[in-house]
């Protein structure tokens, strides 16, 4: 009887809350001698209900019943009372939500250990993220143990997904977080690693990881084989579910005392567990690798929104880091500190792993496809669940309509503060070394009618364009993190870089490439590489470079993948990965039709442009741009779909590029690392389909080859296109770079149809000796980060016409935070290797900046060493590979 014991109380927790179980049968083990019990529940904001009603719920019902809970168990020792543990974000919705006759328990419960938050915000999906971010991601849980008194959480948890980017042992060491608990969906495959493991980040960071294949929480008791006398028995409720009623935890304490008659069990938090246990000296295995993720695809069902969030993820932190320098050198006080916290929490929040409503559970309609879809989607029956998703993207709008404007603003106040009389043109470079790029700026033609540019600095004159009230021209040597200017003046400019078109050849050229279009197939058919001669563009290639890849998969494509991919749940996961309700219609692609070309061409660029109308065998409108600058050393290109028709039919859109290398190596730019997904990839994770963070080299044995960066559409596959499959491993041989342009796989919570019009970019480089400063990050980063600029009369600023800002003597390394302290101690700065790079590092600082002492400090800004003197404005210390270096400055 008492071997199933575990069975038949874990299905009745599973009925009480609306979940399934997948543990084991346990046997008792006599042999543990401490049982740590964590109860908490899965947060999603939204899936259950629309995200508004469950933040309101967390506020309301749910912290209502955690208080009787906690009530109830005031009469037992105190070793035994109810401890209920949350993330930082919903935590904070709940002070801020509650009703005020019950937020003074609340502040008790929190003071007293019984409320428990841990590091992190709620789950993410941390390969949709960018490093700032998650760092921001700490401050929720951070300002609440300040508020109240507390010590800093110590331990953290996600939910659900099932894999995680390199970057987050990293990030969670350098924040002073100990032990992480990963729980994984109980239908989802998950990745080959042990139940508890030292989790090592690509900077030899290491973090206690207890991972869970089978379900949110663990076992109430250790399994068989468990080496150890302490044992972690997390019992979660579902989504959004709340905490359990007081008769269900005081069977669950009752089963686990059952289960393990000799241990003291206790009810505390994650963090009590890796203390018990540290005392037990565990020899624990050391796993050091990348764990893509295998839901990750379903960011691209927004690739709009994907795409603004991209771009958000830098400027928030490029506009904070610009009103701390121009505050330093104006001696103002502008405080945009409400903005930057609003953009980065809703941004956060774009990145949460819920994105709405789902169909298989019954919250809008049924799943319909051709002409019923269109009648049923005409009637509204799909509005809730449209709106559920709306929500999601309006997350990432919303700070998108806070940074874009403030941005602006910030740009215009230091053009304005620059001390020239004459109308003037300031070009702001957000990245910390000195670089060249191209400015496009729009600006009414009205007043600026002249002809070229002056650098104010150095007199240098340069060739501007001005079209449709845009003028572009070429920037060279803008400082680190600082600006230079322009003035607008009628000279003539000497034709140093020449760009033509070749109409009858049809072909587009410049000082660095040659490039063939093919009107037949619309795509490229060569590039060549004028300074090496080689080629870049593999011929006779299956599925073509830079052309539109259209795939329409069927019915037995997606139930191979439900049977390659689940693992559990066979009576509600193919639902919900899977997709219901297809018919026999075989599987479509279309990878080429005929262009209509023309090009377009001026003093600085040139441009193939290939346009397609929507027929019988082009499934989309869409357009294809190719453009060369004149004294610019890579490619880029432009795919744009012009008002795509909703589509729940699995689709994908794909721009594949068959590059011309021999024994491809590919060098991943991950977050956190450049990788190596035949070496760093751990097995059982997503090998078929992963997103980039800065962009991808493939080199050949003596690193020659080419580079490629999408600033807006992160999402890969090598080799061969990789959505509705799941390898599990596999190692790409074929020199084959798939960039997602979209994609409606799942069938759960993310956007099922995908509708209107959008363009992705894309940069190619040559690439010689590959290194990945140099590279990869280098250009990859200028091409998130690009130059920005703007237009201002002449008036009576103090700023001199060009000043450097923060500079770092190591290429590769960012800035990814400059801002005032939260707690008014000073200046933050953090500095984050990206390039592999291990050595000293000296930091300047703009000379208007008060500062004595730079003080370390970790993620979370606690003090980690000594203070180092700032002499003359710089300091140095030494850099280690893929590590984030913070500094207190005052």
């Amino acid at each position: 009887m008492m071997k199933h014991i575990h069975v038949i109380f874990c299905c009745m927790l599973a009925a009480s809350a609306g979940t399934a179980c997948y543990a084991q049968e346990l046997m008792p083990n006599p042999n543990l001698e401490e049982v740590i019990v964590v109860f908490k529940t899965h947060f999603d904001i939204g899936y259950t209900d629309y995200a508004e009603s469950v933040v309101r719920k967390y506020g309301s019902s749910m912290i209502e019943g955690a208080l009787e809970n906690l009530d109830a168990s005031m009469q037992l020792p105190p070793e035994e009372r109810f401890v209920w543990t949350l993330p930082g974000w919903p935590m904070q919705q709940v002070l801020d939500r509650c009703n005020p006759v019950n937020k003074g328990r609340i502040e008790a419960a929190l003071k007293a250990g019984n409320f428990v938050i841990h590091g992190l915000p709620f789950t993410i999906e941390t390969e949709a993220s960018d490093l700032e971010n998650l760092v921001r991601g700490f401050e929720f849980s951070s300002r609440i143990a300040e508020e109240y008194g507390l010590a800093l959480p110590r331990d953290a948890k996600m939910t659900d997904v099932p894999g995680h980017s390199w970057a987050l042992p990293t990030i969670l060491k350098n924040a002073g977080i100990d032990f992480l608990h990963l729980g994984c969906n109980p239908a989802s495959q998950s990745p080959d690693v042990p139940l508890l493991f030292w989790w090592e980040g690509p900077d030899r960071s290491r973090v206690m990881t207890m991972y869970y294949p089978d379900y949110y929480g663990t076992d109430l008791v250790s399994p068989e084989g468990w080496p150890f006398k302490t044992w972690l028995a997390i019992v979660p409720t579902n989504d959004n579910q709340g905490a359990p009623p007081p008769a269900e935890v005081r069977r669950t304490m009752q089963k686990i005392r059952e289960l393990a008659p000799n241990a003291k069990i206790t009810t505390g938090r994650m963090s009590d567990f890796y203390q018990v246990l540290m005392n037990e000296k565990p020899d624990l295995p050391v796993v050091k690798g990348d764990m893509p993720d295998s839901w990750i695809h379903g960011y691209m069902s927004m690739p709009k929104e994907m795409k603004t969030s991209r771009r958000m993820q830098k400027d928030i932190y490029a506009l904070e880091a610009l009103n701390t320098q121009l505050n330093s050198w104006t001696g103002s006080a502008e405080d945009i500190s409400g903005t930057i916290a609003g953009a980065a929490e809703n941004s956060l929040l774009f990145d949460e792993h819920t994105f709405g409503l789902a169909m298989s559970h019954g919250h809008s309609g049924q799943w319909a496809y051709g002409d019923e879809f269109r009648l049923v989607k005409s009637e509204g029956i799909y509005q809730p669940l449209e709106r559920s998703w709306q929500d999601k993207g309006d997350r990432v709008y919303e700070a998108e309509r806070k940074v874009q404007p403030n941005y602006k603003d910030e740009v215009e106040r230091l053009s304005e503060a620059i001390h020239t009389d004459k109308n003037h043109i300031t070009v702001y470079n957000p990245l910390p070394w000195e670089r060249s790029g191209i400015v496009k700026l729009q600006v009414n033609s009205n007043f600026v009618t002249e002809n070229a540019l002056e650098d104010a600095h150095s007199g240098k004159t340069v060739k501007m364009t001005n079209r449709n009230n845009v003028i572009t021209f070429l920037a060279e040597d803008v400082p680190s993190m600082g600006y230079k200017t322009y003035i607008p003046v009628d000279k003539e400019v000497k034709e140093e870089y020449a760009c033509a078109a070749d109409r009858q050849q049809n072909s587009i050229e410049n000082a660095y490439f040659k490039i063939q279009i093919d009107e037949a197939r619309g795509r490229i058919s060569s590039i060549r590489d004028k300074r090496s001669g080689r080629e870049l563009v593999k011929p006779a290639s299956e599925y073509g470079f830079g052309n539109y890849f259209y795939e329409r998969f069927s019915k037995e494509q997606t139930e191979e993948y439900a049977r390659a991919y689940i693992k559990g749940g066979w009576n509600w996961a193919p639902a919900e990965l899977g997709r219901p309700g297809l018919d026999d219609t075989p599987y479509r692609a279309f990878k080429e039709a005929q262009a209509s070309v023309s090009y377009r061409q001026d003093a600085l660029e040139v441009k193939a442009i290939m346009d397609f109308d929507q027929d019988l065998k082009v499934p989309h409108a869409y357009s294809l741009m190719v453009t060369l600058y004149a004294d610019r050393p890579y490619i880029e290109m432009r795919w744009a779909i012009h008002s795509k028709e909703a589509e729940p039919w699995p689709e994908a859109g794909w721009i594949p590029f068959s590059l011309n290398v021999k024994d491809p190596n590919f060098k991943a730019g991950r977050l956190g690392a450049v990788v190596d997904p035949a070496k760093d990839f751990i097995s059982n994770a997503n090998f078929d389909y992963y997103f980039l963070h800065t962009g991808i080299a493939v080199v050949d044995d003596q690193g020659n080859g080419i580079g490629i960066s999408s600033p807006d559409a992160p999402g890969i596959s090598l080799d061969r296109p990789g959505l509705w499959k799941f390898s599990g491993r596999f190692i790409p041989e074929k020199p084959v770079v798939f960039f997602n342009l979209y994609n409606n796989q799942w069938s759960t919570n993310f956007t099922e149809w995908i509708e209107g019009s959008w363009n992705v970019r894309f940069y190619i480089w040559p690439i010689d000796d590959y290194e990945n400063e140099k590279d990869l990050i280098t250009p990859a980063e200028e091409f998130r980060s690009p130059l920005v600029a703007a237009y201002s009369p002449g008036g009576k600023g103090n700023l001199p016409v060009e000043n450097q800002g923060v500079a770092l003597s190591t290429k590769g390394m960012l800035v990814t935070a400059f801002s005032p302290d939260h707690q008014g101690r000073g200046t933050i700065l953090r500095c984050w290797e990206q390039a592999g790079y291990t050595g000293v590092c000296t930091v300047t600082l703009p000379e208007t900046l008060p500062v004595r002492q730079a003080w370390p400090v970790n993620l979370r800004g606690e003090k980690t060493g000594d203070g180092l003197i700032i002499q003359d404005h710089t300091f140095s210390f030494k850099a280690k590979a893929w590590k984030p270096h913070s500094f207190l400055l005052e």
